[in-house]
């Protein structure tokens, strides 16, 4: 699955959520906790050997990418399974090697809007990142990395912040791994 999303800082969130429900249908609130982990040998090959663990309600979802933003737009390949025992996965990464680097939880609520050009809806959240505030991130969903169709999704995640109210100029190019570090809140890597 390629993944082509934005997200952007919110000055007045009450308001964004306001125009956004204006034309989104509300799929319902969220609590995402996130742990990531990196690979065994990753000073090697940083960024290239991490995944990450949610829960996200009473499931729990493995996932990793390779990521690139182009923009502000991130353009993912992502892959993301569902692991039935969250421990036992756990204890096979650790026995594998891998280790634990820093956690990041999202709440708020999650809107979806058909679109146009993709297959699935688009996904709207509005939502808080501990430790660094609010954000809007909206994502598209496509079954490959077709330059004209990633075109087209980047158009359509734009379009949709413009409804929002929301300026390009707000758009974060950052990772939200780079904006916890540069805000103190996890370590810095060796």
């Amino acid at each position: 699955m390629i993944e082509v999303e934005l997200k952007a800082r919110l000055g007045d969130r009450a308001a964004v959520e306001e125009r956004v429900a204006s034309f989104a249908r509300l799929a319902g609130p969220f609590d995402k906790l996130d742990a990531y982990w990196h690979g065994p040998e990753w000073r090697l090959q940083r960024g290239k050997k991490g995944f990450r663990i949610r829960a996200d309600g009473d499931a729990t979802f493995v996932t990793f990418k390779t990521k690139k933003c182009e923009g502000g737009v991130e353009i993912n390949r992502e892959r993301e399974f569902e692991v039935s025992d969250r421990g036992a996965f756990v204890e096979l990464a650790e026995r594998l090697g891998c280790e634990p680097f820093y956690t990041k939880r999202k709440t708020g609520r999650r809107y979806e809007l058909s679109s146009g050009g993709t297959a699935a809806p688009i996904a709207i959240e509005i939502c808080e990142v501990e430790g660094l505030g609010w954000f809007i991130e909206i994502e598209a969903l496509l079954e490959a990395e077709e330059p004209a169709a990633v075109a087209l999704a980047e158009g359509e995640i734009k379009g949709i912040l413009a409804r929002a109210g929301v300026p390009e100029s707000a758009i974060e190019s950052r990772y939200y791994s780079e904006l916890l570090l540069a805000a103190g809140k996890i370590a810095p890597i060796l």
